[in-house]
């Protein structure tokens, strides 16, 4: 007979004499007491390891079930895990105890923004964008980016234009921009060295040099996107200077903030272009509001990198994934 079963049997033997002679209760605990105390020697170092409860230490390896799936370490439970995504990953919405689909879809996400970073070149290396040679065809991309925002055989895009207060072109020689990047040299190679370069001849310079990165289809998406944004500002500096009656009576070009205007302050137009703008929910033009966003974000930095502005762009986003 082990000392546990002695312990037990000499308990239910004592307790039933306390009944029978009432014992004080007290006298009950020291007796059992004593009784465990004088045969501890009995017990081995195990037994006593069982007997005592033992916190379990972070720094233990064994048990470390909840696995961020994003780096990969070991946690011992969900609160440790949802803090150390939230601390160490900025995943904020995210809750570990959600199924497995949701965290596959997370760590897809952030290894693709990782694989194609919006502000740099890699970016133009994912294969709907990038191009295997380099684009020579300048006129047809040219023209048929400008058949595309100025569609008015769709009713959509006329209807759409007009409430944005576009200004129409039926013709792509009526567009100052556009006729200008048709007959530019389109010298992908040349570095502009004037920080203080006119919006427009920056606009084409990335146009340009984009060209080298990405395939003829993608490249006239990247000339709607670069006109649509130099629409707004210019669009947004008519509205401001009508309100303070600056608006003269002169040709709708002359009062055009890309022409007259370094592009120092472009990056305070990013945010009403993409949220009021571009109607990406829409879909008129094909963008997603995701990578219109990596697209704004990739000209805002070639043009700080460049030094054209010195406002460096920052996404802040409530959630990682819409």
């Amino acid at each position: 007979m082990n000392i546990n079963n002695k312990i037990l049997i000499d308990q239910k033997q004592y307790y039933q004499n306390i009944l029978q002679k009432n014992i004080p209760f007290t006298s009950y605990i020291n007796n059992i007491s004593n009784n465990i105390i004088n045969n501890s020697n009995i017990l081995n170092n195990d037994s006593e390891n069982l007997l005592l409860p033992k916190r379990r230490s972070k720094y233990d390896p064994k048990g470390r079930n909840f696995i961020c799936k994003i780096c990969f370490k070991g946690y011992l439970s969900y609160p440790a895990l949802y803090t150390h995504c939230k601390l160490k990953h900025n995943l904020k919405n995210i809750n570990p105890r959600k199924k497995e689909t949701s965290k596959k879809k997370i760590v897809d996400f952030l290894k693709e923004k990782l694989k194609y970073n919006p502000i740099d070149l890699t970016f133009f290396l994912k294969e709907e964008r990038t191009g295997i040679t380099e684009i020579y065809d300048f006129p047809n991309c040219i023209n048929e980016a400008f058949n595309i925002i100025y569609d008015y055989n769709n009713k959509e895009i006329k209807e759409r234009n007009s409430k944005k207060k576009m200004n129409e072109y039926h013709k792509i020689y009526e567009h100052a921009f556009l006729v200008q990047f048709l007959f530019n040299k389109h010298q992908r190679n040349l570095k502009i060295e004037n920080e203080n370069e006119i919006c427009d001849n920056i606009f084409m310079d990335y146009l340009n040099k984009m060209s080298l990165h990405v395939n003829p289809n993608y490249f006239i998406k990247l000339i709607v996107f670069i006109t649509l944004f130099r629409e707004f500002i210019n669009i947004s500096h008519r509205i401001y200077l009508n309100n303070k009656n600056e608006l003269l009576n002169s040709s709708r070009y002359d009062n055009e903030y890309t022409t007259n205007n370094c592009a120092e302050e472009i990056p305070i137009f990013c945010n009403d272009f993409i949220n009021h703008f571009l109607d990406c929910e829409i879909g008129l033009f094909n963008f997603e509001k995701k990578e219109a966003i990596d697209l704004t974000q990739n000209f805002c930095n070639w043009i700080y990198d460049n030094d054209f502005t010195s406002l460096k762009l920052s996404i802040i986003s409530k959630n990682i994934i819409d």
